[in-house]
């Protein structure tokens, strides 16, 4: 990505290509489908449901991100070589950098991000459990605050064709619940600036359930509110999107406007400075 993106990136297509793919490795992974975690674009979705009326649709997602909810290290290679093993045998394959994992799809390729949070590397460095010589060759990217999805997640029942004409199939997948998605998506747009790490950011808390306000007091019950990651977040969620002229609202507006219409601009990012001031009072 790079934070030139725009919603004209993005369609549904791509979106369900994802989901396809997300339906067709839960099903192929075993156990390993209760040790992963949806977070990133296709999250705001299943973590939403049903739209207040008149709000727009989210653009989706071009890939699919996976967060491994263990504490990496703790298991035998044998452990990561046989997730490896499954990813393979549906049909995906591991692609530079090494966290990635790709599958063609209707001819597009879609793209596996595993996440993982361990003191073993630094925070955005690959980890690869055990070592590359004596371990799978399975490696995730190492983010901080990623394992907060363990303690906070919702679990939610999705269907879709499987790949390769396998027909429809419903399958469980634990999705961050809003807390730690809101720190990983304030995490992560710190880190890269990416307008649509922004617009993920704003939409959710505009569109949740009641509205930014409640959403801010559901995370305050978070089991995890009270983690130093959380309140570090909390505060670059405050900073990022104190004014129309801080990076944030800029993000989401360029994400969302249309280009030379200086108006629509400006209400986008006074929308996502509104969004995230009502978010946070609700915090409290």
């Amino acid at each position: 990505m790079n934070n030139r993106e725009r919603y004209t990136d993005y369609d549904e297509e791509t979106t369900e290509r994802c989901e396809r793919a997300l339906v067709t490795l839960l099903g192929d992974v075993g156990p390993w489908n209760k040790r992963v975690y949806l977070v990133g674009g296709l999250a705001p979705k299943y973590l939403i449901g049903d739209l207040p009326e008149g709000a727009r649709a989210h653009v989706g997602t071009t890939d699919v991100d996976l967060v491994l909810g263990i504490a990496l290290g703790d298991d035998t290679p044998e452990t990561y070589r046989t997730l490896k093993n499954n990813l393979e045998k549906s049909g995906f394959r591991q692609v530079e950098p090494s966290f990635r994992w790709a599958r063609e799809v209707d001819g597009a390729a879609v793209l596996v991000e595993f996440l993982c949070e361990t003191s073993e590397v630094d925070s955005g460095d690959i980890f690869r459990p055990k070592g590359e010589g004596a371990g799978s060759g399975f490696a995730a990217f190492n983010v901080r605050g990623a394992l907060l999805v363990r303690e906070d997640y919702v679990d939610v029942q999705i269907s879709g064709d499987r790949l390769d004409g396998g027909g429809n199939s419903q399958v469980r997948v634990r999705v961050a619940n809003l807390t730690p998605f809101f720190v990983l998506k304030i995490m992560a747009f710190q880190d890269r600036h990416e307008n649509k790490d922004a617009y993920d950011l704003v939409f959710t808390l505009l569109n949740y359930e009641s509205g930014p306000r409640a959403a801010g007091r559901v995370a305050s019950t978070s089991p995890v509110i009270g983690h130093p990651v959380v309140r570090e977040a909390i505060g670059l969620l405050a900073d990022r999107f104190s004014d129309i002229g801080q990076d944030g609202p800029i993000a989401y507006a360029a994400f969302l406007s249309t280009d030379e219409d200086d108006d629509q601009a400006a209400r986008l990012k006074q929308e996502a400075v509104a969004t995230t001031r009502e978010f946070l009072a609700g915090l409290g």
